[in-house]
């Protein structure tokens, strides 16, 4: 099952890097978070059975799938089902778009809620791996905003919750500062090194817990 799941990893990292490209080379159109997950879920189904080496093998893709975290159903964006003879394990992907322009034209706002909303991502997948065989997850991330990767300047408090580039994350981190008027209370415990890859307009963004 480890090969297998170093497989699936592996492509997609491979399918990532491609997605990455076409958007930046204006091959793929993405507005929004919705049509983001349509088009990497597309291109990773049609990219999975270059993984499958074996008969007892299979994948399997779902879109929004409901895991249980505490006492609250939480909708994850992709689930991929991996099964090895009688094993089976999930791993789970959570996507964040954030275009500069919303699409009625105007300037979107709410850095602070993406900020915000990228290490809750992370908090999420940390949850899902505690449920029975789940596995570490991967955080994806992309945008066109320049300032948000490559911030000219840190002095809003939502820096609290940087995501710019080069920053690390070693043995968690406890993050409380209030977004948007609301109470915060983010936990991590893992290990994480933010390295945005730029292509065309774009930037990206992989995230996973460092063992």
């Amino acid at each position: 099952m480890e090969e297998l799941t170093e497989r699936i990893k592996d492509l997609i990292n491979t399918c990532w890097n491609s997605y990455s490209a076409k958007v930046g080379g204006e091959l793929l159109t993405v507005n929004k978070e919705a049509s983001m997950q349509l088009q990497f879920a597309y291109l990773l189904k049609n990219s999975i059975d270059l993984a499958i080496y074996h008969k007892d093998e299979s994948v399997t893709i779902e879109l929004e799938t409901g895991i249980l975290v505490g006492d609250r159903m939480r909708e994850c964006d992709i689930v991929i089902q991996i099964v090895k003879g009688n094993e089976c394990v999930y791993l789970p992907l959570e996507l964040k778009c954030y275009k500069y322009l919303a699409a009625s034209g105007g300037k979107r706002g709410a850095v602070d809620i993406f900020f915000k909303d990228v290490y809750a991502d992370l908090e999420l997948l940390e949850a899902y791996a505690e449920n029975e065989n789940y596995i570490d997850g991967i955080q994806l991330t992309m945008t066109d905003f320049k300032n948000l990767p490559f911030p000219s300047k840190k002095t809003s408090k939502y820096f609290a919750y940087d995501i710019s580039e080069g920053t690390e994350i070693t043995n968690g981190i406890h993050l409380n500062t209030p977004i948007g008027g609301k109470d915060i209370d983010i936990t991590l415990r893992g290990n994480y090194k933010f390295h945005w890859v730029n292509a065309g307009e774009f930037y990206f963004l992989k995230l996973e817990n460092i063992r």
